[in-house]
C-alpha cells in the first residue's frame, strides 16, 4: 500500500484522480469562498513535487525545480490577483467602481462579473493540465527515473535546458501577470496601500460577511 502511495505521488501529474481533483478544487474553492484557497490548492501541489523530486532522488535544486514545474500555476494565481486589481479598468468602470461603494446591487453584479472572467481565465489555464496529460498517456511515459548524475553531458537544471512553446509561455505570462501587479499604482487610480487591501482581501480565508 505505500509502494504505491509513493508510486501516485511520483506520478500523480499523469493521473486523472489528481488531475480532476487539482482543477476542481482550484476552480471551485477560488470561486466560491477566496483566492487564499486556489493559493493553497497550489501550494499543496507544491509538497506534492517535493515528495516526487524525494522519491526520484533528485536534490539539486529542488525549490527551483518545483517553481518551474508549478510556473503556469503560479500565473494562474497572479492572474486572478491581477484581475482584482484592474476590474475597473478592463470594464472602464471607474464610475461604476465608485458607485459599487454606495449600492449594493451594484457591488454585486462588479463582484459576479469578477468571478465569471476569473472562471474563465483559470479555466482555459488548468485546461493545459489536462491537455499535458492526454499527451502524455498517448505517447507513452516510462516510471520516473533518478536524473543523470554528473558525469552525464546534460546534467541541466530544466530552466536551463532548451524551453518549448509552452515554457516560453507561461514564462511570459507570469512574468507579464507580476509585472502589471507591481505597476498597478501607476496604471490604474490605486495608491500603493488601496493594493494591498484589495490583495489582502482577494487573500483573506473567509470572504467579508
Amino acid at each position: 500500500m505505500r509502494r504505491r502511495l509513493l508510486l501516485w505521488v511520483a506520478e500523480h501529474d499523469d493521473h486523472w484522480l489528481f488531475i480532476t481533483l487539482y482543477i476542481g478544487l482550484a476552480l471551485v474553492l477560488s470561486m466560491t469562498i477566496s483566492l487564499f484557497w486556489l493559493v493553497a490548492v497550489v501550494a499543496a501541489h507544491a509538497v506534492l513535487e517535493w515528495f516526487a523530486l524525494e522519491r526520484q532522488g533528485i536534490t539539486d535544486r529542488r525549490p527551483g525545480r518545483i517553481l518551474w514545474h508549478l510556473k503556469l500555476d503560479i500565473g494562474l494565481v497572479l492572474v486572478a490577483l491581477w484581475l482584482g486589481l484592474y476590474i475597473d479598468v478592463l470594464f472602464g468602470l471607474a464610475g461604476l467602481g465608485a458607485a459599487a461603494r454606495a449600492g449594493a446591487q451594484t457591488a454585486a453584479r462588479v463582484v459576479a462579473w469578477q468571478r465569471a472572467i476569473r472562471g474563465v481565465l483559470m479555466t482555459a489555464d488548468e485546461a493545459a493540465l489536462v491537455v499535458k496529460a492526454v499527451a502524455t498517456r498517448k505517447n507513452g511515459k516510462p516510471p520516473p527515473q533518478p536524473e543523470p548524475s554528473r558525469d552525464v553531458t546534460d546534467d541541466r537544471p530544466p530552466w536551463q535546458r532548451p524551453w518549448s512553446r509552452g515554457d516560453k509561455f507561461a514564462v511570459a505570462f507570469t512574468v507579464t501577470c507580476a509585472v502589471l501587479i507591481l505597476l498597478t499604482p501607476v496604471l490604474t487610480d490605486h495608491t500603493i496601500g488601496s493594493t494591498l487591501v484589495v490583495l489582502a482581501a482577494d487573500l483573506h480565508p473567509w470572504p467579508p460577511d
